[in-house]
């Protein structure tokens, strides 16, 4: 059996850390709380979080909102949301969602500074975020300290199995849905005895608006699925990770900072192509989105020279990599032109267009349709997509780059790369990301 107080012990904060995260947000929010009086403010710091509902682990982060009385608008609270931010973490950058924020850094601590409006329970919400303090209220009251220990299992597990986080980069569970997974079931051994018996979409309330792969309804916002976020592909890994711990009750469930192996990397016998771009500076939320569109543009510019993809992979590290594999690096010479059948009026007209034109063959008939073998010459993947890419967008902050995209064909003896790391060592629980 495995040990839980033993895990607890490795991930949990030590008394330590959780002293210095005391100070450290107690120095904050009496700076903050100090501008926003000397300002003549009607604004209040407020922790938020993991660390405000004890539900932390080790070297985690702090995220103190600037909560501002309801009739303030919106380009107030933006504006002085940054000015505090920025007077309380002089080192800090900008960020934005639905509000600009900033985050920085104190003593080695990842810190957040959300402006936000003040929000109670039955409180129409005026943004997104503002709900981010019911949330913490909500979790302070239905979980105990053992309660606690249950969502850092559950996180450790997640986290492990790359689940964990509802941010693009992951598409998986947020720490506010691992909370209202143990209240709702109970405890982390019934979270995983759950989803390894679920079969289908995940609906844990049932709600015909939301027809994602897994529904939870926020009990602080009826109209919102916290588990939107999450991917067939997180749920499907949730899954399987829930079935193959059963079974096997394997501590690596519980390895957050495991080994990396060096993956082998070998020829499959296939084109494997990496396209690199230019990384902007942006937030996850902003560029994984966008670097989806880039790999969706490279498979439709594939499909439309009948190339076809095998699969592919992305990583985003000091540059955007995609990965491309198809059976060949070159387009066919030989297209083949599909006509119109043989009862349809342009059927002549398809005919007598071809008499005059070059091709290989036809026009011919399979069935009762008329086709046409047209020489294409040989041209490489990378000259097609060096051609093709300039007509498509691959998102507003990525398409300044496709110019100088680089190409690299992946050979045997490559030197290592993140992404070549990633296709080469998926596996079914474990995703190195």
């Amino acid at each position: 059996m495995i040990n839980y107080q033993e895990i607890l012990s490795r991930y949990r904060p030590t008394s330590e850390e959780e002293s210095k995260l005391k100070e450290i947000s107690a120095d904050i929010v009496a700076k903050i709380n100090y501008i926003c009086s000397l300002r003549g403010l009607r604004a209040e710091a407020v922790i938020v979080g993991s660390y405000a509902k004890g539900t932390n682990l080790r070297d985690g982060d702090l995220d103190i909102f600037i909560a501002f009385d309801r009739d303030y608008p919106e380009e107030i609270v933006n504006k002085e949301g940054l000015r505090i931010g920025h007077a309380v973490l002089p080192n800090g950058r900008e960020k934005y969602a639905e509000h600009p924020y900033v985050s920085g850094e104190v003593k080695g601590v990842k810190i957040d500074v959300v402006p936000c409006y003040k929000m109670h329970f039955g409180d129409r919400k005026i943004s997104a975020v503002d709900r981010t303090l019911l949330h913490t209220e909500y979790v302070n009251q239905h979980l105990d300290d053992r309660g606690r220990d249950e969502v850092r299992l559950l996180k450790i597990f997640m986290k492990s199995i790359g689940v964990y986080g509802a941010e693009a980069r992951t598409f998986g569970f947020s720490g506010y849905l691992c909370e209202l997974l143990v209240i709702r079931l109970g405890s982390f051994d019934r979270v995983i005895q759950f989803f390894s018996k679920a079969k289908g979409r995940v609906i844990l309330d049932v709600d015909e608006r939301f027809q994602d792969p897994m529904v939870l309804i926020d009990p602080v916002d009826p109209d919102r699925n916290v588990a939107s976020p999450v991917s067939l592909e997180s749920l499907s890994r949730m899954k399987i990770a829930s079935k193959l711990y059963i079974s096997s009750q394997d501590a690596q469930f519980f390895q957050i900072d495991y080994e990396k192996k060096d993956v082998a990397y070998h020829d499959r016998g296939t084109c494997i192509m990496i396209y690199s771009i230019q990384k902007p500076d942006l937030t996850d939320d902003v560029i994984y989105p966008q670097v989806y569109r880039f790999r969706s543009v490279l498979q439709k510019i594939m499909e439309a020279h009948e190339i076809r993809v095998i699969s592919s992979e992305i990583d985003v590290s000091d540059r955007i990599y995609v990965l491309i594999e198809t059976p060949t690096c070159n387009e066919d010479r030989i297209h083949v032109h599909t006509g119109p059948p043989v009862d349809t009026d342009n059927a002549v007209d398809f005919i007598e267009s071809w008499k005059i034109r070059k091709r290989s063959r036809g026009p011919y008939l399979v069935g009762d349709r008329l086709y046409v073998d047209v020489f294409t010459g040989e041209r490489s993947i990378e000259e097609i997509v060096r051609a093709d890419i300039e007509n498509y967008s691959i998102g507003k902050n990525l398409d300044k780059f496709k110019k100088n995209i680089e190409i690299m064909r992946f050979k045997g003896n490559s030197e290592r790369m993140p992404v070549l790391d990633k296709f080469f060592g998926a596996d079914v629980f474990r995703r190195n990301t």
